[in-house]
């Protein structure tokens, strides 16, 4: 198991979460406070960055949905780039690829 870290950074598009190690039942509400801490001004985008992650279950996938929401009530959009494959084909098999915005480059978004 590797543990979760989440750096935040931000960039003239808004803000980069970036998420690493194992996004599990353990430690997902790290990853909602880490949204909600942080300040998002209206018509901003979060990024979340995805391409450390190694492991995601069902609470890491709900902690994701609730960031996405939480993005979207401040006026937000929410990007996930860097998807990997494992939580991808979650995504894709319980419907919520089609409700993410997934992007494979983060610095097309961040500027990085």
């Amino acid at each position: 198991m590797k543990p979760l870290t989440i750096t935040a950074s931000h960039v003239p598009a808004g803000l980069v979460l970036e998420v690493a190690g194992d996004l599990d039942y353990t430690n997902a509400q790290r990853l909602r406070h880490a949204a909600q801490e942080t300040a998002l001004p209206p018509g901003r985008r979060l990024v979340v960055d995805l391409s450390e992650l190694e492991f995601c279950d069902s609470s890491g996938i709900t902690a994701l949905i609730a960031v996405r929401n939480h993005a979207l009530a401040t006026g937000s959009e929410m990007v996930l780039v860097a998807v990997p494959a494992g939580t991808r084909r979650l995504l894709h098999m319980t419907g919520l690829d089609q409700v993410f915005d997934m992007r494979d480059d983060p610095r097309s978004l961040t500027g990085r």
